[in-house]
């Protein structure tokens, strides 16, 4: 893929909204403080991070367990998330937006701790994730019994 200059690279991006969202979702979520920012502050705060100011602001409220209900689902659809990040960094910030947006967090997170989560027809990124395995480049190394790679 070519790259072209001057181009936001989606990986790290991601990474800084992950790691911002997190870290200020509990004061956002009490206060609401992002959104009492002024207009131009926000759209500059989203343009920095390379999203778009809806994008940011459902970053902001998301469930901070977002992140590992993502990294649980890939590994449950036998994706590597380091591959996924460095082979289709667009949709993994797609998938992780989607999951962040989502409705159904607290059902995944029970079928999580039940093990029983599947191939969930509730889950919105099930039909990406699995177009993603089917193309191969991002699938996980098998697991080789007793635990080593």
């Amino acid at each position: 893929m070519e790259r072209r200059p001057g181009r936001l690279e989606t990986v790290p991006m991601i990474g800084h909204i992950v790691s911002w969202a997190k870290k200020f979702s509990r004061q956002f979520s009490r206060s609401n403080e992002l959104q009492e920012l002024e207009p131009d502050e926000i759209r500059r705060i989203a343009r920095d991070f390379g999203v778009s100011v809806s994008d940011l602001l459902t970053l902001a409220k998301s469930d901070v367990h977002v992140q590992e209900l993502l990294t649980q689902r890939l590994a449950e659809m036998g994706l590597s998330e380091k591959l996924l990040q460095d082979k289709h960094p667009r949709e993994f910030g797609d998938l992780y937006r989607v999951c962040a947006s989502c409705a159904s967090t607290k059902r995944c997170t029970n079928d999580f701790l039940q093990h029983k989560s599947g191939h969930s027809e509730y889950c919105p990124n099930t039909e990406t994730l699995e177009a993603l395995r089917a193309i191969g480049d991002a699938n996980a190394a098998p697991r080789v019994a007793g635990g080593k790679n």
